[in-house]
């Protein structure tokens, strides 16, 4: 009976304790900013188990809510793990602290500042994301707490000039984003300088973004553990010499390169994807350009209009590859045609797209045929093949002409001048002699007799 009644008390205690949790839970629903809590401005507060142990982690969800920076109270909620305060009107950075705060999301707000020690009490950030902001000015030392921050995004900003070493406390940064501040080659020695010595960014970091910074050169160390690099959208006329032996991941597009060559690819043997899309005046693909990228997996030269040929050696003398290689997109560019030589190449890919390719399907291109995958690649010339795609046309179709057009037009030419004066000596032959006299007299009753006009008697009285 004793037992029993112990247990009834156990039960009682464990309802009272998870009916306490329940109405906590619902108070934090709603938990923050302190002064518009559980109200309907105030942010949406999510429990959940934070993996692998399972420990409580709230996530808070502040977007959208139109916050000034003075609506935003510094003490967030106990085991607060994300704060989303993005697509707000916060005019500054805010000053928060939590000791469990992971990820911090201040995107598309009006912060053109981030002053020294902003996140001084936010030690345990991993990930913080400033983009779509108009920051112009980092003061020194404005990460300097953040040791174990492993994201940084700065992307779409007004940035001008970045301090010496700024970002030097920041010892185990994996991420750091810099694209589309257009403004940043301002930065003095950012074309002539070692990038990583210039900033003081760590050797780990993994991710570069430098996408649309109007760079004319880049400067990299090569014993660093990067692997992927985006120099998207600036002003190279050449890829940069220098560049670490582990990057796996390069993407060249939109730069202003004229043609690719052996020179230009001969650091990038660990490289596994290549882009080079939307180059405005890449025209050609030289030889053994492409030889060196040993380890490369996926090539993009997409939208490349200017790009009308492919070496015939662009993979080597004897267009030996990796076998890693599977995919190539030549989307949009003007290329006519593929020599026979980077058949065996074409033949170990999984992808090739040719959409929008301006093929002449002749019979040097007769080989495209055999391929087994679809490149929806379609034909421009001749014109009785116009519009016709690879895969529906017989290969009895791809025929070269045995005359060459040159010489056919001549002859064309030759014949027309021939019947021209063929038709002028005729029509000649057939007129009569300009000597012609008539020799029969006009009498006096003949139509063609002369005609006297005599005045009109009646006038003459």
């Amino acid at each position: 009976m004793l037992s029993k009644l112990k247990i009834l008390i156990i039960l009682l205690i464990t309802s009272e304790v998870s009916l306490e949790l329940l109405q906590l839970n619902e108070v934090e629903r709603f938990c923050y900013p302190e002064l518009h809590q559980n109200t309907r401005k105030s942010c949406e507060c999510i429990e959940e188990s934070d993996p692998p142990w399972g420990l409580r982690a709230v996530n808070i969800d502040c977007s959208f809510k139109d916050f000034l920076t003075s609506d935003l109270s510094e003490v967030l909620p106990l085991f607060s793990d994300t704060l989303h305060l993005n697509w707000n009107a916060l005019e500054t950075i805010p000053q928060l602290s939590s000791d469990s705060l992971r990820l911090l999301n201040l995107m598309h707000n009006n912060i053109s500042l981030v002053t020294s020690n902003n996140f001084a009490k936010v030690k345990n950030l991993k990930e913080l994301y400033l983009s779509w902001n108009s920051i112009r000015i980092i003061e020194p030392n404005a990460f300097g707490e953040l040791n174990s921050l492993q994201t940084l995004d700065l992307s779409h900003n007004n940035l001008h000039i970045l301090e010496f070493n700024i970002f030097s406390p920041l010892k185990v940064l994996d991420s750091l984003y810099l694209s589309w501040n257009r403004n940043l080659n301002n930065t003095e020695g950012i074309q002539n300088i070692d990038l990583y010595a210039l900033f003081g960014i760590n050797d780990n970091l993994r991710v570069l973004r430098l996408q649309s910074c109007f760079l004319n050169n880049t400067i990299l160390p090569e014993r660093v553990a990067l692997q992927e690099l985006n120099l998207r959208g600036n002003a190279l006329k050449r890829i940069p010499e220098l560049l670490p032996d582990t990057l796996e991941k390069l993407d060249i597009s939109d730069n202003l390169l004229e043609t690719l060559q052996d020179v230009d690819t001969k650091q990038l043997t660990h490289v596994r994807e290549f882009y080079m899309d939307d180059m405005p005046y890449l025209t050609t693909i030289g030889e053994k350009a492409l030889f060196p990228l040993k380890s490369v997996e996926k090539m993009s030269f997409q939208n490349n209009r200017r790009l009308k040929a492919i070496h015939e050696l662009a993979f080597g003398a004897n267009a030996t590859h990796s076998p890693s290689l599977h995919s190539i997109i030549f989307r949009g560019s003007a290329l006519h045609s593929f020599n026979i030589t980077l058949a065996r190449i074409f033949h170990q890919l999984n992808v090739l797209d040719l959409n929008g390719v301006p093929l002449r399907c002749d019979c040097q291109l007769a080989w495209l045929k055999d391929l087994t995958i679809e490149t929806n690649g379609r034909c421009i010339q001749p014109p009785r093949l116009r519009g016709l795609s690879l895969r529906s046309i017989r290969s009895k179709d791809f025929s070269c002409e045995t005359w060459p057009r040159w010489l056919t037009s001549i002859i064309i030419f030759s014949l027309i001048v021939v019947c021209s004066l063929a038709i002028y000596l005729i029509v000649i032959g057939l007129r009569p002699f300009g000597a012609v006299v008539m020799r029969r007299k006009i009498g006096a009753n003949s139509p063609y007799a002369r005609v006297t006009i005599e005045p009109n008697r009646q006038e003459s009285y």
